[in-house]
């Protein structure tokens, strides 16, 4: 199985250049992000004790904060919790620089925004929140999700190609793939998908015109640009649209894993 070797080192990296020369621009745009502004949604924060893996710079640590729970960011990149220590004050926040295996306490929530696709083993991930969770409490994870138009392009090429589709992502994960995580863990789920206007709308043509060169160039495959252009004018007028309107059908998905309550 392939690895991320080296994904503390990327991530310093990233954080090192400044996050927004990195991620696409129309999803950091916002703050709070997309993500964030769902997982906001997902329950009542005030006296929760939260755990948020792979916090980054602390964002969203930071609006939970905000909304009243104690919350202990965590990440491996010692880079992202610097920037988090200085950018994110709040007297119920605090930022560590630890692995996720580290942890000891146990919490109301824990949530992971967009990393889980990037570990070697999701469910060995989620196994392990499992076992700091408290009685009735919520796992919440954000991922990329592929059953939409923009999912099947790109894994076209993925599969056919082995063309890099995305950086770091080892994982091409669906519902499908959560529900059964949900099954070994013996836990419920619940999830929806969103930011549709990525996976078949007018984000899609913004991030494609970026995307499909660099991945054909990184592939080594034939990069005509006027073949591009037909592929998205193509894309535009049979996709874009179409109605896609299905609950799997957004870019991204949030799922919510709880304890199953005895009978």
């Amino acid at each position: 199985m392939k690895k991320n070797q080296n994904l503390k080192l990327f991530y310093n990296q990233i954080y090192r250049k400044g996050e927004e020369k990195h991620f696409t621009s129309f999803v950091i745009e916002s703050k709070p992000t997309s993500e964030i502004k769902e997982v906001l949604k997902q329950v009542s924060w005030k006296s929760k004790k939260v755990l948020d893996v792979g916090c980054g710079t602390g964002l969203f640590a930071l609006h939970a904060a905000k909304k009243g729970a104690s919350v202990l960011g965590i990440d491996f990149s010692n880079e992202a919790i610097d920037i988090a220590k200085k950018r994110r004050i709040h007297p119920k926040l605090n930022f560590q620089n630890i692995d996720a295996k580290n942890i000891t306490e146990k919490y109301d929530v824990i949530v992971s925004i967009g990393t889980l696709e990037h570990m070697d083993n999701p469910l060995l991930i989620l196994k392990l929140l499992k076992k700091h969770l408290n009685p009735n409490g919520h796992i919440i994870i954000t991922s990329p999700n592929w059953t939409n138009p923009r999912g099947y392009m790109l894994l076209t090429l993925w599969f056919l190609f082995e063309a890099p589709i995305t950086l770091a992502d080892l994982h091409h994960l669906t519902p499908i793939d959560f529900e059964n995580f949900a099954k070994k863990l013996n836990m419920q789920i619940a999830w929806r998908t969103f930011d549709k206007s990525w996976a078949h709308g007018t984000k899609l043509i913004e991030d494609f015109k970026r995307r499909i060169p660099n991945v054909l160039h990184e592939a080594k495959l034939p990069n005509n640009v006027n073949n591009i252009q037909n592929y998205l004018k193509w894309i535009e007028q049979h996709i874009v649209s179409l109605n896609h309107d299905l609950p799997h059908s957004g870019a991204l998905a949030i799922y919510d894993f709880s304890v199953k309550r005895s009978k």
